[in-house]
């Protein structure tokens, strides 16, 4: 495996100057080229095998304490920075305006100003206790809106939601403490009615509960009105084997147990993931996927440092993982998880989390898919400037580590 490092000047950010050392981990034929300005932009989203891990341990003071609130010690600044490098490295554009032109119209000329995005956030613990449990924070949906609009978007036409989970009048509040007056912001509890579309679910087929059919699983009219979609979301431990961009994908309707559970087969072993993700309603809107990676949220519970200090410094993963294609994306969200979990201290694992989900959703995936090829992570050993000291490769996934 060849590992390159690259640098790169970042003009168009008023924040950004320099991407650090970056470790290109792939063994593709299909690789795009080290250097932004050689970086071939895939048409199609789900095609483009490109990940991205932008990594910054000063993005947030947490101590995994009582003492704060951790949502409240993200640095927007330092995130916008983040942000600012991984869509550059998505998009091969040097400025913020161009990139999210790219991104969303792949024309870094288009006029975005009667366009609309919904982003799909995971709020899955905002029925809990927000102070102690995982959800995607103000300041990322703050930050990440400031960024779409150099794009032209008009703020107004910028809703977050969720329909599955209620969105928190205090994370309102924030957001609009940072200088956001006019997105909107929707959840369980707000008016978000469904569309006439829906999304067959295969392994429903012909099932009922309680007189109700279960297969057709509805979009709602947010989405079909949007022309964009942005899936916004965390990483954690699930069934499955991780939370990522397809599990997301699931909050998009109010009712997810009615659909999701008492099926003949587990829930890992179903298609569902794939039927949500492939849907053409889905993947005409969808754009890009982003992993708040801040945090270590073993579980819906809490909010726990990871347990291998080597893979995370301190124990903290303080990243943000960003790409196109939702498949490559939970590859290596997957990858993240599995690999952190079978090099930690066992005596350290909780007892409800000793077992990972399998990666059964992924294979699935690539069987529905054509352009998808699945792989598994391997660790690869970087850095001498405090960056992770074990990152991960892949065969045929282009992955980024700044």
């Amino acid at each position: 495996m060849k590992r390159r490092e690259f640098l790169t000047t970042l003009a168009g950010f008023g924040l950004l100057t320099l991407i650090p050392k970056s470790i290109f981990a792939n063994n593709s034929a299909t690789s795009t080229k080290n250097k932004l300005k050689d970086r071939t932009f895939v048409f199609n989203p789900y095609d483009d095998n490109k990940v991205v891990r932008v990594y910054e341990p000063m993005v947030t003071n947490y101590d995994y304490s009582e003492n704060l609130v951790f949502w409240k010690t993200i640095d927007p600044k330092v995130l916008r920075k983040m942000l600012g490098k991984s869509i550059a490295e998505i998009s091969g554009e040097t400025s913020e305006v161009k990139a999210w032109k790219m991104i969303f119209a792949v024309n870094k000329m288009a006029d975005l100003s009667a366009k609309k995005v919904v982003v799909k956030v995971n709020f899955n613990n905002t029925g809990r206790d927000i102070h102690t449990t995982l959800n995607n924070s103000p300041a990322m949906m703050a930050v990440l809106a400031q960024s779409m609009l150099t794009s032209g978007l008009k703020e107004e036409n910028i809703l977050f939601f969720d329909c599955s989970r209620p969105f928190p009048d205090e994370f309102k509040t924030e957001v609009r403490s940072l200088g956001l007056s006019k997105v909107g912001m929707k959840g369980k509890t707000d008016d978000l009615p469904e569309s006439d579309k829906t999304i067959f679910l295969s392994d429903n087929k012909g099932l009922l509960r309680d007189g109700k059919q279960r297969e057709n699983y509805p979009i709602p009219q947010c989405l079909i009105d949007a022309d964009y979609m942005v899936n916004l979301h965390l990483v954690k431990m699930h069934e499955t084997g991780v939370t990522g961009s397809m599990k997301n994908l699931f909050g998009i309707s109010k009712n997810v147990a009615h659909y999701m559970h008492w099926i003949p087969k587990s829930f890992k072993e179903t298609y569902h993931l794939p039927d949500i993700s492939l849907n053409e309603e889905i993947k005409k809107r969808a754009r890009l996927n982003i992993a708040e990676f801040i945090f270590g949220g073993h579980t819906p519970d809490s909010i726990d440092k990871f347990t291998n200090e080597a893979f995370f410094p301190d124990g903290k993963p303080a990243s943000l993982i960003v790409s196109r294609s939702p498949f490559y994306h939970d590859t290596v969200l997957y990858g993240f998880i599995k690999n952190e979990h079978e090099a930690c201290d066992p005596e350290k694992i909780r007892k409800d989390l000793k077992i990972i989900g399998p990666d059964t959703w992924l294979k699935k995936s690539a069987e529905r898919y054509s352009g998808w090829k699945y792989d598994q992570a391997s660790i690869l050993e970087t850095n001498k400037n405090g960056r992770p000291k074990k990152d991960l490769s892949f065969k045929n996934v282009n992955y980024v580590s700044i």
